[in-house]
């Protein structure tokens, strides 16, 4: 028996919606990097605000390209981009799962670092988002 691999946000509130998933990692990853961080109520707002923006737009979110961005070089990862006093970022990507189109975070990281081969760049997150990928596909 397989185990499942995606959820639904439930961190820092639940957000229900049958697009919007996550990998069942994600929502104590967010916990762990936003509840000590002294950012969650500006982070709260910000994220409840992306989420909106991704469930109505769905893959015409990248037109808001303040927010929402698909990264280079890769196949099929998209970036929120939450900037203020941290600037978390979310991967994320559109996927067919039980018969339909859904958009899944996977990965939460704080960018500190612009450099891309950096510990705190996008090179790492993307290597782990791309692995979670691959476990929801044969999930």
């Amino acid at each position: 028996m397989q185990k499942i691999k995606i959820s639904n946000i439930i961190y820092p509130e639940s957000f229900q919606t049958q697009y919007l998933y996550c990998y069942i990692a994600f929502n104590n990853e967010l916990k762990e990097m936003i509840e000590q961080s002294g950012y969650k109520s500006e982070f709260v707002k910000k994220f409840r605000k992306s989420l909106r923006f991704l469930e109505g737009l769905k893959e015409n979110c990248i037109k808001q390209g303040k927010l929402f961005e698909k990264l280079k070089k890769t196949k099929d990862l998209y970036s929120i981009m939450l900037k203020g006093e941290k600037n978390i970022r979310i991967l994320f990507t559109f996927m067919n799962y039980n018969n339909s189109k859904k958009a899944i975070l996977l990965y939460v990281f704080e960018e500190k670092d612009s450099n891309n081969n950096s510990k705190t760049g996008y090179s790492g997150a993307i290597e782990i988002a791309n692995q979670r990928i691959i476990e929801i596909k044969n999930d």
